[in-house]
């Protein structure tokens, strides 16, 4: 074997990626042997379970079984309901109660300043993102800096070229 191509990042890569493969082959063709002989086992026990449970004897009859009752009479929960309505109508209901009317949990709170995103928070992102998307907008100071030193690019890249030609020992 080439002994460059041992020194060739790109080709140990390779052959790492390689053996991780056929180590997850591995791992999945004996842990799928695993769980089909455990299975089979979990098989074979209920087998014999239904099997132990078709020998054994019968219960003896015990007592019947009784219904159990409600104390009281029925509770009318429809009139109930249409009562309460028609006296929140009038306006005799107490204040606080909830009824069908009322804005949703997640509205009511919005009404209060509760909710985690306001609806004016929406609009306003949304018209920042359009204002971006058009040009309106300079980006802020930080985000115009390069990330990067330039001498540390140019380091970057030189070492780059560097490993290119040793990965091509052979250039044409």
């Amino acid at each position: 074997m080439n002994p460059l191509k041992l020194a060739n990042p790109v080709t140990v890569l390779k052959g790492a990626v390689g053996l991780a493969g056929t180590a997850v082959g591995i791992a999945g063709t004996v842990t799928r042997g695993t769980l089909q002989v455990a299975l089979t086992c979990l098989d074979r026990l209920d087998e014999s379970r239904r099997q132990d449970a078709r020998t054994a004897p019968s219960p003896e009859p015990g007592p019947a079984h009784t219904v159990p009752t409600v104390p009281g009479p029925p509770v009318d929960v429809v009139g109930e309901t249409l009562a309460a309505e028609a006296a929140a109508e009038r306006g005799d209901a107490p204040d606080g109660d909830g009824l069908a009317h009322e804005p949703r949990g997640a509205s009511r709170d919005e009404e209060h300043g509760e909710a985690a995103l306001q609806r004016a928070e929406v609009d306003e992102i949304a018209e920042e993102a359009a204002a971006v998307l058009e040009g309106d907008v300079e980006p802020e100071e930080h985000l115009t800096q390069p990330l990067l030193d330039p001498a540390d690019t140019k380091a970057v890249a030189d070492d780059l070229r560097t490993m290119g030609r040793a990965a091509d020992p052979d250039p044409q």
